[in-house]
C-alpha cells in the first residue's frame, strides 16, 4: 500500500467517489505505520540529528506563528501547522520504517511492488496525453476539460527519479528483473516526454555517482554504455542545450501562466531566479537566523503570490536560518557518507543505490520543496533500514 502511494504521489490525483487527494490518504497510512511498527529500540547516537531538527522545527514553528496569524488569509496559519506536521510525520516515518524493513528480501518486495505500480501509471499518462489529447508532450494531470497541462509535472518527475537508483539495482541483483527493466525504461519514457529538467539533471547526477561508487563492474559497463548512447544521441538530434536550459522554443512550458515563464537570457532572471533572491534578501535582513516556518509565502514583496521558492535550501535560509539549513545539509550528507562506508563492506545493489539516491536528494532540495513531504523522509529513511540490517548482522556473525 505504502509503495502504491509515493508511485502516485505527485499526481494530484483524488480517490473515487470520496474525492480525497491520494496524499492524505498515504499521510493516513504513514500514521497507521506507526502506531503499530514502532516497537524496536533505536540508538540515540544515530538519530541525535534527527532530534536537533524536531527541537529546531518546533522553535521555528512559535516564530513564524505571528506572522501567518496576522496575515490577511486564515488559511495561512493551518499552512504553517499542516507543513510542521507533515515534517513530524516524515521524521517518524524513519523509526517506522526500521521496524517494517527487516532483511534486504523486504527491500527488494517494496520496490518491485512500487515498479509494478509505476508502469501502469505512466503508461496511462502517456495514453491520455499522447493519443487521447494528441499532445507532443506527457503531464500529470487528466482533466479532460483542460486537454492536458504541464502544470505541477516536476513533483511526480522527481519522486520517480529518486527512486530510480533502486529500480536499476533491481535489474542486476538477480530475481524480478523484467519487472525492473520495464520499470526503469518506462520512467526513461515518462523523463523525455515531461521536459522535467530538474528531474534530468538529477537523474544524470545519480548515475555518475553510481558509476563512481558501484563495485559491480556489469553496473559500470552498463552505465557507460548508457552514457555514452545518450551524448551521441543528444548529438545527432542537434537539440539546443541553450533552449533546453531557458525553456525556450520547442521546450518552452507555453502551460505555465505567463508570469512563470521568461524569454529572458540569464536564468537569475527567470521567476525562480527572482524567487531565490528574495529568499536570499530576507535571509541578510534576518541577520543569519531565519525569520521563522511558513514566512516566505507571506513576505510583504510576494507580489500577491503564495509561492514557496521551488528551492527548499533558499527556503531554509529564510525561514530557519543558517542553524535549519546545516542541520538539513548536514543529515544528507551524513547518511551519504554512512551508506557508502557500508557499501565498500557489502556487495549490495541495494545498498549502493540508496547511496545514489541519497545524492539526488541533496541535488534535487536545488529545484523543488520536498522536505515537508512523505517522499523526503523515504529516501532518508532507507538509508537507516540499510545501516540496522547491516548492523544486526554483525551483531549476529560476532556471536557465532
Amino acid at each position: 500500500m505504502y509503495s502504491f502511494f509515493y508511485a502516485i504521489w505527485g499526481t494530484s490525483w483524488t480517490f473515487p467517489f470520496i474525492n480525497i487527494n491520494y496524499s492524505y490518504l498515504w499521510f493516513g497510512t504513514a500514521i497507521m505505520a506507526i502506531f503499530f511498527s514502532n516497537s524496536k529500540k533505536v540508538s540515540i547516537d544515530g538519530f541525535l540529528i534527527i532530534f536537533l531538527i524536531v527541537l529546531w522545527t518546533i522553535l521555528y514553528f512559535f516564530i513564524g506563528i505571528p506572522d501567518n496569524l496576522s496575515s490577511d488569509r486564515s488559511s495561512d496559519f493551518y499552512y504553517l501547522l499542516t507543513y510542521v506536521l507533515k515534517i513530524f510525520l516524515g521524521i517518524f516515518l524513519v523509526f517506522t520504517f526500521v521496524n517494517l524493513f527487516q532483511s534486504n528480501e523486504d527491500i527488494r518486495l517494496f520496490f518491485v511492488s512500487l515498479s509494478l505500480f509505476i508502469i501502469p501509471i505512466i503508461f496511462y499518462l502517456a495514453y491520455k496525453y499522447l493519443y487521447d489529447y494528441g499532445l507532443d508532450f506527457i503531464g500529470v494531470q487528466v482533466d479532460d476539460s483542460l486537454r492536458g497541462t504541464r502544470l505541477f509535472k516536476n513533483s511526480l518527475a522527481t519522486s520517480l527519479v529518486l527512486i530510480t537508483p533502486f529500480i536499476f539495482a533491481g535489474i542486476f541483483s538477480g530475481r524480478n528483473r523484467f519487472i525492473f527493466v520495464l520499470a526503469f525504461f518506462s520512467v526513461l519514457f515518462f523523463l523525455y516526454y515531461v521536459n522535467s529538467r530538474s528531474a534530468v539533471i538529477i537523474l544524470i547526477f545519480e548515475i555518475l555517482f553510481f558509476f563512481f561508487l558501484s563495485q559491480s563492474e556489469n553496473i559500470r559497463r552498463n552505465l557507460r554504455y548508457i552514457f555514452i548512447s545518450s551524448v551521441v544521441l543528444i548529438f545527432i538530434s542537434g537539440i539546443s542545450l541553450s533552449d533546453w536550459i531557458l525553456k525556450n522554443n520547442a521546450f518552452s512550458d507555453s502551460g505555465l501562466p505567463e508570469y512563470f515563464q521568461s524569454n529572458e537570457e540569464s536564468l537569475i532572471e527567470t521567476h525562480r531566479g527572482w524567487l531565490l533572491i528574495e529568499a536570499i534578501n530576507g535571509y541578510l535582513d534576518s541577520s543569519l537566523m531565519g525569520n521563522g516556518i511558513a514566512t516566505f509565502r507571506i513576505r510583504p514583496t510576494n507580489l500577491d503570490s503564495r509561492t514557496d521558492t521551488h528551492n527548499d535550501y533558499a527556503l531554509l535560509l529564510y525561514e530557519q536560518g543558517t542553524i535549519g539549513f546545516a542541520l538539513i545539509l548536514f543529515l544528507i550528507i551524513w547518511r551519504i557518507s554512512v551508506n557508502v562506508k557500508l557499501s565498500k563492506n557489502y556487495n549490495d545493489r541495494f545498498l549502493e543505490a540508496s547511496s545514489c539516491a541519497l545524492f539526488g536528494l541533496l541535488i534535487s532540495l536545488l529545484f523543488v520543496n520536498l522536505i515537508q513531504s512523505l517522499v523526503f523522509w523515504t529516501i532518508i529513511a532507507f538509508s537507516y533500514v540499510f545501516f540496522d540490517i547491516y548492523k544486526i548482522n554483525n551483531l549476529e556473525e560476532n556471536k557465532n
